[in-house]
């Protein structure tokens, strides 16, 4: 059975910098610095957010890796998605079963847990890994939540062809239900649907674009389906904007939307926190995925 989103796989150039752009433009953190993964072709570190997940930053020069891989062809960005099992075996078996491949046909036995990767052309346009960690594993440690204006990884964008189709494979592979499917986005030129692995108020978004001037359409152009953005929830959007443009970096459009259904919202274009477009979002009290607090009562 999937728990939840174990992290987020995100490729870099360089370790040292992308850690230091995360914690200029949002105040995160990153922890756990390994200089000795990949068989000694690995940097990585992770950045830890509140609802049960992290950021996994990772920088890889083994020509043969799947990271390496994915910077060659994509160049820095998001790489892939693991989801936490409590049966790995199970999983795979049942994959297996329906006639998906897992790479190399095995489990790996790795620091981080066991692991098997199902590539993109086999999911949705993005790699997921499935692993079970390890007793001795790194695990979740919410004390190392390094900003308390963050509430959360909120969503991960994922651009898809044609919503239905891509929520109904990913049902099938992972035997996760998608909920939510809404069709009239953006003046009728956008669907979404949402898919929640287990996370407290995380999901996928899953969004599918007909607008040429689409940031999600603009994507699809370029890269096919795949992971297209990160949103991170903040308890007050103005103070994360601030810290943003403290560290020198405009906003997309230079402004905060303040009509949009899902909240206040604010982008930091890709090419500013390699090759990750950010999303920052603050709810509204009536927004899906609204997380109460004390003031509200």
């Amino acid at each position: 059975m999937i728990l939840r989103a174990h992290h987020i796989g995100i490729a870099v150039e360089k370790l040292d910098q992308a850690i230091s752009t995360y914690d200029k433009l949002f105040g995160y953190k990153a922890t756990d610095i390994r200089n000795n993964q990949g068989k000694g072709f690995q940097l990585d570190a992770r950045i830890m957010m509140p609802n049960r997940t992290w950021l996994h930053l990772v920088e890889n020069w083994n020509p043969e890796s799947r990271v390496n891989k994915f910077l060659q062809q994509h160049g820095e960005g998001l790489e892939h998605i693991a989801l936490e099992t409590t049966d790995i075996e199970e999983e795979v078996a049942y994959l297996r079963s329906i006639g998906v491949p897992v790479f190399e046909d095995k489990i790996f036995n790795a620091a981080d847990g066991f692991e098997a990767f199902i590539y993109p052309d086999a999911a949705i346009g993005f790699t997921v890994e499935l692993i079970q960690p390890h007793v001795t594993s790194y695990y979740w440690q919410p004390e190392k939540v390094s900003n308390p204006n963050l509430l959360g990884l909120q969503h991960i964008g994922v651009a898809v062809k044609n919503v239905v189709e891509a929520a109904n494979k990913f049902e099938k592979l992972f035997r996760i239900k998608s909920s939510d499917l809404r069709t009239d986005q953006h003046y009728g030129t956008q669907k979404d649907i949402m898919i929640e692995p287990g996370n407290d108020r995380l999901w996928l978004h899953l969004v599918e674009s007909t607008d040429p001037e689409n940031r999600v359409t603009q994507f699809m152009a370029q890269h096919g389906e795949g992971l297209e953005h990160l949103a991170f929830e903040v308890n007050d959007i103005r103070r994360a904007v601030k810290t943003v443009k403290k560290a020198g970096v405009s906003l997309t459009a230079n402004k905060i939307y303040l009509d949009r259904e899902d909240g206040f919202e604010a982008f930091v274009d890709s090419k500013n926190n390699h090759g990750v477009t950010t999303e920052l979002i603050e709810p509204y009290i009536t927004s899906r995925g609204y997380r109460y607090k004390v003031e509200d009562f």
